[in-house]
């Protein structure tokens, strides 16, 4: 109450400077405030540019015994210690990891074989976000030793499989594509959706220690609207096929 009075004294008696004061104020407010948001929009704007090429090859695992000499026992995300080799297969891990971990409202996986411990942790951290998760996969490599399918739908992440001969041979990971995340504010009635982006994952790797630790593989990581367009068309045509098969959905073990 006092602050009060003396701010309208000082208006009172001094109204010319307490106006100019007051427009300065208010305009060094509005800078600051504007200053957040443009802070705020390049952020997300630089997180939906990616685009990148990642290559696993040979020349990737010639520092991954430093990395596990460095890595803290039982951490659910690559420890990636500064290393000078460009083709480090766990530092190209991290980068999908790192685009997992950003999901926001949805991911869609169609992965032919998935063993790999880092990849179904980030997985899980989404699920526990409340992200949705769907995955198809091949009706026979959902129960390959050491898949973490089974271990993701025993959470309660919705699988689907072809019932056929053929392959479901599939590698792309759609993380909040445009289609879905419109179906999930649809479904949910959100008013308010918070800052998201679409991003494909998609490549020849599987998701396996050997797809991403030793094989000779490539992955592109891009927020290409285009590509995560049709990614998402095709995930949604199969999510729909397969689910009119009988016995097409995983039977747990």
């Amino acid at each position: 109450m006092l602050i009060t009075q003396i701010i309208m004294k000082q208006i009172r008696d001094y109204p010319i400077v307490s106006t100019i004061s007051i427009a300065v104020s208010t305009v060094l407010a509005s800078e600051v405030i504007w200053k957040l948001v443009q802070c705020s929009r390049s952020k997300r704007e630089k997180a939906s540019r990616v685009h990148e090429v990642i290559i696993f090859n040979e020349l990737g695992e010639i520092c991954a015994a430093v990395h596990m000499r460095n890595s803290s026992m039982g951490s659910q995300k690559p420890q990636v210690s500064p290393c000078c080799n460009t083709h480090c297969s766990l530092r190209n891990v991290a980068k999908i990891v790192e685009q997992i971990d950003r999901a926001v409202y949805s991911i869609d996986l169609a992965i032919y074989t998935f063993t790999s411990l880092f990849l179904a942790d980030s997985i899980k951290r989404a699920l526990q976000r409340g992200v949705i998760i769907r995955i198809i996969s091949d009706g026979e490599m959902v129960y390959s030793k050491g898949s973490q399918i089974s271990m993701l739908a025993q959470l309660g992440v919705p699988v689907r499989v072809p019932i056929t001969t053929n392959l479901m041979h599939n590698k792309f990971c759609i993380i909040d594509g445009f289609e879905r995340v419109e179906e999930i504010r649809l479904l949910r009635k959100l008013k308010f959706m918070r800052p998201c982006y679409s991003i494909v994952i998609s490549g020849s790797v599987n998701w396996t220690a050997l797809g991403l630790g030793g094989n000779w593989e490539n992955c592109i990581i891009t927020a290409d609207e285009k590509l995560t367009a049709t990614f998402q068309a095709e995930f949604q045509r199969m999510w729909r096929a397969f689910a009119k098969t009988e016995g097409s959905q995983i039977q747990l073990k």
